[in-house]
């Protein structure tokens, strides 16, 4: 998901601090996410694929 997310952010043309206002997390959630690295905060993880439009389960 991580591949994903990096993804959708670039295609979205969100910086990091961007999509960190827009989802209201740390801009560090955003760097770890997409470096793959495990997110205890599950809520900031489903913010953070709500505004970029995607969804997964798999990290539950």
């Amino acid at each position: 998901m991580a591949v994903q997310a990096h993804a959708a952010r670039i295609r979205s043309a969100f910086s990091i601090e961007t999509l960190a206002a827009l989802a209201q997390v740390d801009p560090e959630t955003i760097t770890a996410l997409e470096k793959g690295d495990t997110i205890k905060d599950v809520a900031a993880w489903d913010r953070v694929l709500d505004v970029l439009g995607l969804r997964s389960d798999s990290h539950r």
